[in-house]
């Protein structure tokens, strides 16, 4: 038994000195595990239309061995499924998480809420109080002026009665004027009550307004304060390092659109300039951040990818056709009265509906521009958008005067006709138009253009020309029951377009109008202008017709359009 324990006493010293030697080891090569908090700053932020990816960096400086890094100043969710680490070769990683913490409160922060609190309630308070001593200064008032006002009757009434007593003599002239004397003391003394309750007034009002002032003041700084959040994101990276090191490392990760979130969208400037043929675009971005940390040294980009467009590519369903016998006709409703007598409901018209197809979606694929802010760009997060320039181009141009004739009052309208050869697209964006230096439209969601490639041809509109007189008058309008036609298959129509230039310049005009097309043989339309259009069937929509000409300051334009349709007897003809 005594070589057992004898035995147990050697191993115990021989593991002692073989741990003595490792933990000595250990701690001159530096090979102990430790956990290390990390300060990020953001240095990178890539902004969508809708959304952001964010990148903070930090500075490491590590003893060899394996440790935990722990990375807590984030100010709110992140989606896990979007983080990414980028770590140098130095580094080797392991297991990366992310928790959700409880905050600990900034002390001084609520310090200040509380006091900014308690000054607003004390500031009320004050408000209140001094409204009810307004009222009481009120009240001393309208006593003054009742009293001068009674003082004033009464010295009516007694100087009406003095004037018959000193005539009658039954009142002496003491009397008299010691009533005077009194009437005029007790009316001065009414006056000069109400003129102290005046000054009096002015000073509780002075003193309202100074307070309602600081009330102000003491609720917009209460609002400046940004909201504590009770949780905030962790980050913790297992590292492994095989020698002492230091340097740099980043993380990535996205955060939503929305009003706590970020975006941006494009806004665009169009400068018109009719004498120089030439058209100007400013090229702005209104981007929003409310994330609640500043972006002040940190490279921003503006994305127009739509990763958080919740969209995707689907295929088309098939569509099966088949067919079978008609439905049989509604049988009558026989109904009948107490006298015997039959009705018989009338026959109820089936209105058929297409199928539903889906609404159709536009998606922009292939195209993802980015824009690098300039360096030193700040953006604070705030709840209002902050407008950013990005670039200017400008474009030759052809003008024209363009009017739809069959609208209700027909208008011209400058309109631009521009190629983009610059190699960015214009994404979708609101935009304002300016004519030679006047603002004409813009500012709502009307004025939104569409997309314009790189390479694509657009017409821009700078709004209505009041020189140009346009009309559209009826000079003939005949069917099967009025004019010279007899049969009932008939119909002629015949207008003229009249086009007056009262402007102090020349006008290439466009004049739009259309006659009816036909798609079934039997429905013959003839048609005939005077002159004839410089186009027909525009962008592909049939019977729609323009006339393209030159018109001089005082010049005036004429053109006749007439049709004629006939159809089939027995039928009646439908326009739409």
């Amino acid at each position: 038994m005594c070589v057992i324990y004898l035995e147990f006493a050697l191993q115990e010293v021989f593991m002692r000195q073989i741990l003595s030697v490792s933990l000595f080891s250990l701690l001159a090569t530096g090979a102990l595990a430790g956990t290390f908090t990390l300060d990020s700053e953001v240095s990178a932020v890539t902004i969508y239309p809708a959304g952001a990816t964010i990148t903070r960096s930090m500075a490491f400086d590590l003893p060899a061995g394996r440790h935990t890094l722990v990375i807590s100043d984030i100010p709110y969710e992140i989606f896990k499924e979007s983080l990414r680490v980028f770590a140098p070769d130095s580094l080797a990683l392991g297991a990366t998480q992310i928790e959700r913490t409880r905050i600990q409160p900034d002390v001084l922060l609520l310090e200040q809420r509380e006091q900014l609190e308690a000054r607003i309630e004390s500031l009320e308070a004050q408000i209140l109080a001094s409204q009810e001593e307004s009222a009481g200064v009120g009240l001393l008032i309208s006593a003054a002026n009742a009293r001068i006002k009674l003082l004033e009757t009464i010295g009516t009434q007694q100087a009406q009665g003095a004037a018959s007593a000193l005539e009658n003599q039954t009142a002496s002239v003491e009397t008299i004027t010691a009533l005077v004397s009194l009437v005029g003391s007790e009316t001065l003394s009414a006056l000069q009550e109400a003129q102290a309750a005046r000054v009096e007034m002015a000073r509780i009002n002075r003193a309202q307004q100074e307070l309602q002032t600081a009330l102000r003041e003491a609720q917009e700084e209460l609002g400046q304060l940004v909201e504590p959040s009770d949780w905030q994101d962790v980050i913790t990276l297992d590292v492994e390092v095989g020698a002492e090191t230091s340097g740099s490392l980043s993380v990535s990760y996205t955060h939503p659109g929305g009003e706590e979130g970020a975006g941006w969208k494009p806004v665009y400037d169009f400068h018109l300039d009719s004498d120089q043929q030439s058209l100007k675009i400013d090229r702005n971005a209104m981007v929003m951040q409310a994330t609640g940390e500043d972006w002040e040294n940190a490279e921003i980009t503006l994305s127009t990818a739509l990763p958080f467009s919740f969209e995707s590519f689907e295929k088309p369903y098939g569509n099966r056709a088949s067919y079978a016998p008609p439905p049989p006709p509604p049988q009558p409703l026989m109904m009948r009265s107490d006298a015997g007598t039959t009705f018989v409901a009338p026959e109820v018209v089936a209105i058929e509906e297409p199928s539903a197809m889906g609404v159709p979606n536009f998606v922009m694929q292939g195209i993802t521009a980015t824009y690098l802010l300039p360096t030193g760009t700040q953006l604070p997060s705030s709840f209002e958008p902050v407008q950013i320039t990005i670039n200017s181009a400008s474009f030759d141009v052809e003008i024209s005067a363009q009017a739809n004739m069959l609208a209700r009052t027909p208008t011209a309208f400058v309109i631009a006709d521009f190629t983009n050869t610059s190699e960015e697209p214009y994404l979708p964006g609101q935009a304002s138009y300016f004519r030679d230096g006047a603002f004409v439209r813009g500012g709502d969601w009307n004025d939104e253009i569409d997309l314009i490639a790189a390479g694509a041809s657009a017409e821009l509109e700078f709004g209505r020309i009041n020189g140009l007189l346009l009309e559209r008058n009826t000079l003939r309008r005949e069917d099967g029951s009025s004019g010279v036609i007899t049969t009932s298959n008939d119909r002629v129509e015949e207008y003229e377009l009249s086009i007056e230039n009262v402007s102090n310049r020349a006008w290439d005009v466009v004049i739009y109008d259309r006659v009816p097309y036909s798609e079934q043989e039997e429905l013959v339309i003839d048609w005939s202008a005077r002159p004839r259009p410089s186009n027909t069937d525009i962008e592909g929509q049939r019977g729609v017709m323009a006339w393209a000409f030159p018109l001089a300051s005082g010049a005036h334009q004429n053109i006749l359009l007439s049709y004629q349709l006939e159809w089939p007897e027995g039928n009646e003809l439908q326009m739409r």
